[in-house]
């Protein structure tokens, strides 16, 4: 299989397993709201944000390292058995540490930093989950290295399977008793859950180094790892620090401007809990392709590559704009039925829609961050990400007071457009490469604004009452239309170059 073949059937599947994992995880989380209601939602944010603080430290940037490490010893003709020797003992250490702090701070965590003495149980059950974390991390980068990420769908598959299981089961088992009981449940089941997903990861580890022999490194790659992980791993601390400290103040600061604490964890419910992961949905086959670009942006810059670089940098920038813009407009317009299809309230619709025009921002900074990384440019990634998180503190500590949850929103958006913006400059300053703007942006929009047109026309039925069905059956006819209109318009494109370049000949 060609390599450009083999890249679009990778990310093909990850797209397809992505889109079927976030749906379904969408739905489960629709489920858990109307099980502990939006005060639960809120909670179950605040405890998110610290776990994912811990999961940080406990996976220090060893992914990504293995990926490009073990990705440049194939393209050196070398096996990449050395580095994983490394980063298997670099994932223990540091996943053991992050248990083991996690469990013991998980009372001060939870009565002085988040203000509720409620998260500190679940987050002692969380800890358990860390190292397993760590040493999936490890596998997950080895299988992107190698390019058979067939076995990182199957992992997420099963994982969500059991994540799904587990959550009903455990759920149901709680009774319907109080908050407190049911986010105990919550981080149970995600214990387990990823206990479960190591398991199938290092069986299947296992299979594949049966499958695909190759010689023996010596020695052991601890100081490699080490040596690109901890840059990395420095600057997700830092920049999940300062992000739970950012989520921990957005309740503080809706209760100093005279919100009830139950209120504040509602609203910051609404707009992180259920507008955001709606906001993110749609990034999936943009995550799936541009985490397959790192490998392919390091092996192209060991050769000194330039010209594929820039063919595959000007590729992904047109067709993430592409898909960005079209999406935001698809989004915002159908936010109000997305809220109730899928939450049943219209705040949630309220602040999908408030959200929408930030999605262009928002997948673009994501491609363009995978670029970086796959160019070496990671610490100038880490800079800006800590930027970013630092002044998304201080505006959420001035702007909530002013706006209140909406304040939020104005820091997603503003912060989406510094991050982007410096992360865009730099790519270019590194990579030169131009994009068609009429292709991958005028006739996008226009397109879009005509698929979404038809759609209310054909379907006269919106609003908040629309039915689950209508509302696909209208954004699948919109849809349509929109890439009908793209292929005509392209086709023409296509054309008018020909005859330029038949008459040029002539």
């Amino acid at each position: 299989m060609s390599v450009k073949r083999r890249f679009i059937y990778n990310g093909i599947i990850l797209t397809l397993v992505g889109f079927a994992m976030r749906g379904v995880a969408l739905f489960l989380g629709a489920y858990i709201t109307s099980e502990i209601g939006a005060e639960g939602v809120g909670l179950q944010g605040l405890i998110a944000t610290v776990y994912s603080f811990a999961v940080t430290f406990a996976t220090s940037g060893v992914s990504l390292s293995v990926t490009r490490l073990v990705a440049s010893s194939i393209g050196e003709g070398k096996g990449g058995t050395r580095v994983l020797r490394g980063a298997f003992i670099y994932a223990i250490c540091f996943g053991t540490v992050a248990t083991a702090m996690l469990f013991l701070f998980s009372d001060l965590i939870g009565t002085v930093i988040l203000a509720d003495a409620r998260v500190a149980a679940a987050l002692r059950i969380l800890s358990v989950s860390l190292l397993p974390i760590a040493l999936s991390a490890v596998i997950s980068g080895y299988f992107i290295a190698v390019r058979r990420v067939a076995f990182n769908a199957t992992v997420q598959i099963l994982g969500q399977v059991m994540r799904i299981i587990m959550t009903v089961v455990l759920l149901n088992r709680a009774g319907g008793g109080d908050v407190s009981t049911a986010i105990r449940a919550l981080a149970l089941g995600t214990a387990i859950t990823e206990f479960f997903c190591f398991i199938v990861a290092f069986s299947e580890y296992l299979l594949d180094r049966r499958l695909h022999r190759e010689t023996a490194d010596s020695g052991c790659g601890l100081s490699d790892v080490a040596k690109m992980a901890l840059p990395l791993a420095l600057s997700a601390y830092v920049r999940s620090f300062l992000l739970s400290v950012e989520h921990s103040l957005i309740p503080r600061r809706l209760v100093d401007r005279g919100n009830s604490r139950s209120e504040a964890l509602a609203s910051y419910g609404y707009l992180g809990g259920m507008a955001l992961p709606i906001i993110l949905f749609p990034m999936t086959p943009l995550s799936s392709f541009s985490g397959l670009l790192v490998p392919e942006f390091a092996e192209s810059e060991g050769a000194s590559d330039t010209a594929r670089i820039s063919r595959m940098a000007k590729g992904a920038m047109e067709r993430a704009l592409t898909y960005a813009l079209i999406m935001a407009i698809f989004i915002f317009t159908f936010s109000e039925e997305l809220g109730y299809v899928i939450y049943d309230t219209y705040e949630a619709g309220k602040y999908i829609g408030l959200l929408a025009p930030v999605i262009p921002l928002m997948y673009l900074d994501h491609v363009t961050d995978s670029m970086l990384k796959g160019i070496g440019e990671h610490v100038y990634s880490m800079w800006v990400n800590i930027a970013d998180s630092f002044l998304s503190v201080l505006l959420v500590w001035v702007l909530i007071p002013i706006f209140d949850i909406s304040g939020y929103a104005i820091v997603i958006i503003l912060m989406e457009l510094f991050n982007f913006s410096l992360s865009y400059l730099r790519l270019r300053k590194r990579i030169h490469f131009c994009f068609n703007f009429i292709t991958s942006a005028l006739i996008p929009i226009f397109s879009a604004f005509v698929g979404v047109f038809a759609a209310r026309m054909v379907f006269v039925f919106t609003g908040s009452a629309v039915s689950p069905i209508w509302l696909i059956m209208q954004m699948v006819f919109g849809a349509c239309v929109c890439i009908g209109l793209i292929v005509i318009f392209e086709t023409i494109l296509k054309g008018e170059k020909c005859k330029l370049k038949f008459s040029k000949s002539a």
